[in-house]
C-alpha cells in the first residue's frame, strides 16, 4: 500500500507538535493524525472521537487504526518522515519501500548483486512424440547454454 503523509499544520500546544493527514493508495485520506512528543520520543496518535459516558466522563475512541504492526509502523514512518521534513528541509527520509515494492534490505541486495534477480526454474523437460511419429526432445534452458534433456 502506498502512503503519502502531509503535515496540515504545526501546533505548539502541550505534547502535540503537528496535525497530519495520510493518503492511502491515492484513494482514501485519513485526517486528524497527531504528531506527539513524549519522554520516549515522537509518536503518531490516531484520530479520535470523544464520547461522553452516562456519568459525564469523557472517553476517547480511535476512529481509525491499523490492524497489524507492519501497517502501524508504515503509517508512523510516513507521518514522522513528513514531520521531520517539515522541520528540516534538508532531511532525507528513510525509504522503507520504493516504487518497486521491495523492502529496503531486498533493494540493497539487488544493488549489491548487480541488480540481477533469480529467474524461476524452468519446467522440467520431457520427451514427446510429435505428430510425424518421431521422438522430439524438449530442451531445458540453463543459465549459460541450452542442453537437451538427459545431458
Amino acid at each position: 500500500m502506498k502512503l503519502e503523509a502531509k503535515i496540515d499544520r504545526m501546533v505548539q500546544k502541550g505534547n502535540v507538535k503537528a496535525i497530519a493527514s495520510v493518503s492511502l493508495d491515492g484513494m482514501f485520506v485519513i485526517k486528524g493524525l497527531k504528531v506527539m512528543d513524549s519522554r520516549k520520543g515522537l509518536f503518531v496518535s490516531m484520530p479520535q472521537e470523544i464520547i461522553l459516558g452516562k456519568d459525564g466522563q469523557k472517553q476517547y475512541s480511535n476512529s481509525f487504526f491499523p490492524l497489524t504492526n507492519s501497517a502501524k509502523t508504515q503509517l508512523e514512518t510516513a507521518v514522522l518522515d513528513a514531520y521531520k521534513l517539515r522541520m528540516d528541509p534538508n532531511y532525507l527520509p528513510r525509504q522503507s519501500q520504493s516504487h518497486s515494492g521491495y523492502p529496503q534490505h531486498i533493494q540493497h541486495q539487488q544493488k549489491y548483486y548487480g541488480g540481477q534477480t533469480r529467474q524461476p526454474y524452468p519446467e522440467p523437460g520431457f520427451r514427446s512424440q510429435g505428430t510425424d511419429g518421431e521422438d522430439h526432445a524438449e530442451f531445458l534452458v540453463g543459465s549459460d547454454e541450452i542442453l537437451p534433456m538427459g545431458y
